[in-house]
């Protein structure tokens, strides 16, 4: 693991507690990097804010607001809108990519590759 990622925070929101726990044993092989989760968007919004994390990777299907809405808030508030934001999900839909990449997310589509996931951390926290 590069040295430059220890203490670095990523916050994943994200519904499903399958997939919070396969990205928190992903990015367990770096250990440096400290993991933080939210179930629903508000949540994730309250530890963005509270955590000030390094990187939010990021679902659009939530259970209160969409993670579209996560991010267009995220993007409002001064305090996290330099935030790097992943947006990782199943979503398919062009125009909704080009909507986000607007807004400065990056996009990885579910499923992915392990070492894609890896790679696009690493780049956001400055270790690629």
């Amino acid at each position: 693991m590069p040295s430059e990622l220890t203490g670095k925070t990523v916050l994943y929101i994200d519904d499903s507690a399958i997939n919070t726990i396969l990205v928190e044993r992903i990015l367990a092989c770096r250990p440096g990097v400290v993991f933080g989760s939210a179930a629903d968007g508000r949540s994730g919004l309250d530890s963005a804010t509270r955590l000030r994390p390094d990187l939010v990777l990021l679902d659009l299907t939530l259970p209160d607001i969409s993670g579209e809405q996560v991010l267009a808030q995220l993007r409002a508030d001064p305090a996290t809108r330099s935030i790097p934001v992943i947006v990782v999900s199943g979503e398919t839909d062009p125009s909704v990519h080009l909507r986000l990449l607007a807004q400065g997310a990056q996009w990885l589509t579910k499923p992915y590759e392990i070492e894609d996931l890896l790679r696009l951390v690493d780049d956001s926290l400055g270790a690629g």
